[in-house]
């Protein structure tokens, strides 16, 4: 039996899951304060997940790779038809976990190699790059009355962050988003089997790129990302083989900008409207830091990941046998009553921001997460000095990223109220 068949009847409160809405993210956060504190594990129907909501509960999971594991978190929530598979398997797309979706032993191998560029040192190098790539995006909305952020700054800079660390500065950024988009909708959406069958050209061709990126770098090495995996593989397959250097490469073009660029949308969206805690920004920059952490904290961008059960366990109180899927909330632990004082509240200057689980936990916690905290940094440090009296526009329709882990907002439009030159000089 699954694990969802055993233990529905024993949980009084299974009748939860019949009003989740894995992928819509209006509401989510309203959903989850209603059923957290009678709720800690409830069955969703609709994906065949158990839903764990607190924090105590997700942190052992996350921790626990003897008990749980991590192949299932890249698994596509709609199978994949075999015609697309027989397509990408023609094209030569060699898609392998190297990492989110790996267990020990190989991902401590693997993690270990990428750690070695993938860390804050590293990310350190590039900070007068990035912000000079956001100042850049600011001279360019010039002197407009509006601005939609997401789409003139936020959706572009988090991936000419990545082409800094893969030493790419041919490409159109825009391109790369769009594959990652759609390779994030064929894995954590819902498409339909034409929808993802028509997909499968744009994944192909990601992926011949990020080939053809590492095949340039074994003929003419560089400072990059993917030259440091080659001089660390040094030509060992024990160490790292081409084919998981080459999906390492392929990885970071996905994760090293999604998540940053919904990160960015949550963050402004949320301060635009709570247009005091701004002004607290602005007045002290030296809080900048603390409201990256609690932007991540109040609307994160990934709000759920993936675990299944390797043998039996126990989960808030309740047990499951080995096969149970779990989603592990993020988004409602990082909104936990147990860990955070009215948690539903967003404070710039919160005591306790960094206790959550934004960038996971464990042995999987994300690598990048250095580099998204400087770019969020960054962003807010030029746009509080360049737009202090930047405001929400009232009434526009916001939709969110319809995916089961991944939640940003396709638009944010605001008034940019722009400093005149002389009080941007501090005159």
């Amino acid at each position: 039996m699954t694990g969802s068949s055993t233990q529905k009847p024993q949980c009084p409160m299974h009748g939860v899951g019949d009003n989740h809405q894995p992928f819509a993210h209006e509401g989510m956060y309203d959903f989850f304060a209603s059923v957290r504190p009678e709720a800690r594990v409830f069955y969703s129907p609709e994906i065949d997940y158990w839903v764990v909501t607190h924090q105590s509960d997700i942190k052992p999971i996350l921790q626990d790779s003897e008990k749980y594991s991590a192949t299932i978190a890249t698994k596509p929530i709609c199978p994949w038809p075999q015609s697309m598979r027989d397509y990408l398997d023609e094209r030569n797309f060699r898609n392998e976990s190297v990492q989110v979706a790996c267990d020990p032993p190989r991902h401590t191998r693997i993690r270990q190699i990428a750690a070695r560029f993938l860390n804050i040192r590293q990310f350190s190098f590039y900070e007068d790059q990035l912000r000079d790539l956001v100042r850049g995006y600011i001279d360019q909305i010039g002197e407009k009355e509006e601005a939609d952020l997401v789409d003139e700054i936020f959706y572009e800079f988090p991936a000419q962050a990545v082409f800094l660390l893969l030493g790419v500065t041919d490409f159109d950024p825009r391109k790369i988003k769009e594959w990652g988009d759609l390779r994030i909708t064929t894995i954590f959406g819902h498409p339909s089997n034409e929808e993802l069958q028509a997909a499968a050209e744009d994944i192909a061709d990601f992926w011949d790129f990020s080939s053809a990126l590492v095949d340039a770098r074994v003929q003419e090495p560089g400072d990059d990302y993917a030259s440091a995996l080659l001089k660390l593989r040094d030509g060992n397959d024990e160490k790292l083989t081409m084919n998981e250097l080459r999906n390492l490469v392929f990885g970071l073009q996905l994760a090293g900008h999604e998540t940053t660029t919904n990160a960015a949308g949550n963050l402004f969206d949320t301060l635009m409207q709570h247009p005091d805690q701004w002004r607290k920004l602005v007045e002290d920059p030296s809080l900048i830091p603390n409201a990256v952490e609690e932007g991540l904290r109040y609307a994160s961008s990934v709000v759920a990941w993936r675990r299944i059960a390797k043998q039996d366990v126990e989960v808030a109180g309740k047990s499951f046998p080995a096969g149970t899927k779990f989603l592990l909330s993020l988004a409602s632990g990082n909104r936990d009553e147990e860990v955070f004082e009215e948690p539903e509240t967003f404070d710039v200057t919160r005591e306790n921001p960094r206790r959550h689980i934004a960038f996971g936990n464990g042995l999987h916690t994300c690598l990048g997460a250095p580099l998204a905290r400087l770019e969020l940094r960054i962003l807010l440090e030029e746009l509080t000095r360049a737009f202090p009296r930047m405001e929400f526009i009232p009434d526009q329709d916001i939709s969110w990223t319809e995916t089961l882990s991944f939640r940003g907002p396709s638009a944010l439009r605001v008034r940019l109220n722009r400093n005149t030159p002389s009080e941007e000089h501090g005159l």
